[in-house]
């Protein structure tokens, strides 16, 4: 009987968790502004800018 209520519990505390991760996930996808292609590859693509 206890590993059962231990075994619910179990479940119940993942399902929680993954929804909050989840959500999460989303919100900050929502939140997050888009890069455009040089925003993205500004840092890896120095060019030296002299003559």
């Amino acid at each position: 009987m206890r590993s059962l209520i231990f075994g619910v519990l179990l479940v119940a505390l993942a399902a929680i968790g993954s929804s909050s991760f989840i959500s999460a996930a989303l919100s900050a996808a929502r939140d997050a502004k888009a890069a455009t292609f040089s925003e993205r590859l500004a840092p890896a693509l120095k060019v030296p800018s002299g003559t």
